[in-house]
């Protein structure tokens, strides 16, 4: 047995942190495996699990292979045999797990990561452009003369603004600087090269069962990837009570790795020696103890090496602690008196230390690969001194150096469920109705097989009557049948009420009742479910919560893991970018000393109650004929309130766009019957003016022929018609006619 070591001294220089260094270093690292805090004064620890005994035994629960540990007593007699009744193991605990794993896939669907740098430099820059673009809308007036003049002022590259809660809005929302920008590259790059639905799935999956979560990010080939580790293989400091473990001074992982899986990583043969290399070559079940040594298991239960089914497999153990690196500079005075700071050339050791990350990998306790200071180190935004591990840890509720899984909360009143199920089981099968017993002595000559046969598949039992072990008695009062009632025990009707009140104890312990997994018994009305399911939510909001906190965490430390790289690289390599990126890259020092925060924001995702609600009330505007069929599908479809607003916004937005259309149709329509409309009127006030016209000359010629004498025409003058000379052409009719005196 290995014992409890102490941690290598950190305050060494960088040339004594030889390979025992790293070694010892990596032992106190592995020896925090699968070990308690002990706040809590145990009087004796050993009634205990250890933290990874329990969660693979939560793992079992939800496997459906969990022991009948508490009720073995009940399924052995007292020769250890197994009793007819068959014991069930129930799923009620994998039902509960799977639906809160269904809430916590639609939220990480639905997460959208935005990008804000967190620098002086740059928050002053945006105070400075929000104070411009405030200057613009005060003195609105002067720049639209200045612009009219051919003068531009547009500090924000906006024109748009109206008011000042626009502009506020803007700079808060939607402004981003360059470096933001192509931080918000990297972060969508990061989620999506890496399967973050199924990663973080994965991880909330391991964080139900086993109550602690770790995710390792690392730069590989000039990319960024995660590794989501197992609950019961990972290292985790729980000296200090914090969900996050952002206080921690090491963390790690642990591999079970055959030698072949060893020699098949680059990463380890390029510390292996020749000689190392063929010693793993050789090893097999029979020389483990002989090569490896004899310090096998250590004190909390770490196998650095076991026989797998033949074959061998070795412990690897990664970690990652904090240590200390001696800057080598100290502080001189010049010739004049002014003090500077100098690299040191004396042996002696420096006064200034700075935090730092070293790594390893040891490998069955012997081999140590992989050893170093760590590369791409994520120093803190708001205190640069501080050091983030590269293996983000989440534990929540974490109390006195302990956490619970939901699954240990569960797994107690599982075994209550399936013991009271086992109990029902028996007395289902001991019940046999009314069963019939006859007595052979009263039967008479009737001693056939065959007719005893027949009693016995009617369910009738043969007896003699000598129940006592007494002789056997042939009194007249003997009767030849007897019945006796086998029927179920009514007390069954006890055991499924004790059974759904531990299913009922299970629900409330993570908050989820049925009407919100929907197995309630009976109707509810709308508000009132609506109402459980919102008051259940509450429960269940700090894991929730603290789960995305963590994808924020974790996807900071990745995308500053991932810009420190990037400042290394060769421009050939920079896929991801395009010219403009990597040209600013290279050519600017914001985005060097740059810390980004992310942020998570969860969209709005409907669940069914909400569906059902806005399908009701999409179905009363369709048939009103607000929206169509097609809106009616795009609700139907849709996922999160978000997207039902942008497809009704672009569809009334097209309705708008069409209704406009026609308008201005029907108003070129309207002008149109307008105008024709005047043109009839024009031309009907014109053939009123010609006829008009056409009737003067009408009378004019009969007024000139009633002033004609008649023997100019030869005729007799008309009765009644004025005799008259007609005018002569030219002569104006409106003129007096002279009459010759007598």
């Amino acid at each position: 047995m290995i014992a409890l070591r102490d941690q290598p001294n950190q305050f060494i220089p960088e040339n004594q942190k030889d390979t025992k260094w790293y070694m010892d270093s990596l032992r106190y690292v592995a020896e925090k495996y699968n070990t308690q805090q002990n706040m809590l004064g145990y009087q004796n620890a050993a009634t205990f699990e250890k933290p990874v005994d329990e969660m693979l035994r939560m793992f079992t629960y939800y496997l459906g292979k969990q022991d009948n540990k508490d009720y073995y007593y009940k399924t052995k007699d007292e020769n250890n045999c197994s009793l007819p009744t068959v014991w069930i193991n129930g799923q009620k605990l994998t039902s509960m797990i799977d639906f809160m794993i269904g809430n916590a896939i639609k939220m990480i669907e639905n997460i959208e990561p935005s990008v804000k740098g967190t620098s002086e430099a740059l928050a002053s820059k945006k105070n400075m452009m929000l104070e411009l673009a405030m200057i613009k809308i005060k003195y609105k007036e002067i720049f639209d003369r200045m612009s009219e003049d051919g003068v531009e002022f547009n500090p924000t590259g906006v024109e748009n603004f109206e008011t000042s809660e626009d502009v506020y809005r803007f700079m808060q929302y939607d402004y981003k600087e360059y470096a933001e920008v192509i931080a918000q590259r990297l972060a969508n790059d990061i989620l999506y090269r890496n399967r973050f639905v199924e990663k973080y799935k994965q991880t909330f999956l391991y964080l139900l069962l086993g109550g602690v979560s770790g995710i390792e990010n690392s730069i590989v080939n000039a990319r960024q990837y995660k590794e989501i580790v197992l609950p019961y293989n990972l290292i985790w400091d729980n000296s200090v009570d914090d969900d996050f473990n952002s206080r921690a001074a090491y963390v790690g992982k642990i591999d079970w790795l055959t030698p072949g899986e060893i020699l098949s990583r680059p990463e380890y043969l390029e510390y292996l020696t020749p000689q190392e290399i063929d010693e793993i070559k050789t090893v097999t079940t029979q020389t483990l103890d002989k090569m490896l040594g004899e310090e096998y298991i250590t004190s909390n239960k770490l196998r650095w090496w076991y026989n797998y089914s033949g074959v061998p497999k070795m412990a690897c153990v990664t970690g990652y602690w904090i240590g200390y690196k001696e800057l080598r500079y100290e502080q001189v005075k010049d010739q004049y008196g002014n003090e500077h700071f100098s690299k040191m050339r004396t042996k002696q050791n420096s006064k200034y230390w700075v935090k730092t990350i070293y790594r390893g990998t040891l490998i069955a306790n012997k081999y140590v690969v992989r050893n170093g200071e760590e590369t791409n180190i994520v120093r803190r935004s708001d205190d640069p001194r501080e050091v983030q591990l590269p293996i983000s840890v989440f534990i929540p509720n974490m109390v006195m150096g302990e956490t619970r899984s939901i699954a240990s909360r569960l797994h107690k009143h599982q075994d209550r469920i399936d013991y009271l199920t086992y109990e029902i089981t028996k007395m289902t099968d001991r019940a046999k109705g009314k069963v019939f017993i006859l007595n052979k002595h009263k039967l008479g000559s009737a001693t056939s097989q065959e007719i005893l046969n027949d009693f016995s598949t009617m369910g009738i039992h043969i007896t003699d009557g000598n129940m006592t072990g007494e002789d056997f008695n042939n009194a007249d009062y003997n009767k030849v049948v007897e019945v006796v009632d086998m029927t179920l025990d009514p007390n069954v009707q006890m055991m499924i009420t004790l059974r759904r009140e531990e299913e009922r104890i299970m629900e409330e312990i993570v908050n989820v009742p049925k009407v919100a997994m929907g197995q309630q018994q009976g109707y509810l009305g709308a508000k009132t479910q609506a109402g459980s399911i919102a008051q259940s939510n509450l429960g269940t909001s700090y894991l929730y919560q603290g789960f995305i906190q963590y994808i924020e965490r974790d996807l900071q430390f990745s995308l500053n893991q991932y810009k420190v790289s990037l400042l290394t690289l060769e421009k050939d390599t920079m896929g991801l970018l395009d010219d403009r990126g990597i040209e600013f890259l290279q050519i600017t020092e914001e985005f060097k000393f740059e810390d980004f925060g992310v942020y998570i924001k969860v969209k709005d995702f409907l669940d069914e109650q909400a569906k059902e609600r806005l399908l009701s009330i999409a179905q009363a505007a369709m048939q009103g004929g607000l929206i169509d069929m097609r809106d009616y599908l795009r609700i139907e479809t849709a996922k999160t309130y978000t997207e039902i607003l942008k497809e009704l916004e672009y569809s009334m937005d097209k309705k708008d766009r069409e209704k406009k259309k026609q308008q201005e149709q029907a108003q070129i329509m309207q002008a149109a019957q307008q105008e024709a409309q005047m043109q009839m009127q024009n031309q009907q006030v014109e053939m009123a003016q010609q006829g008009n016209n056409y009737r003067s000359e009408l009378k004019f010629v009969g007024d000139m022929s009633k002033n004609q004498p008649p023997q100019a025409t030869g005729e007799a003058p008309v009765e009644g018609m004025s005799e008259a000379p007609m005018t002569q052409p030219g002569e104006q009719t409106g003129q007096p006619t002279e009459v010759p005196m007598e």
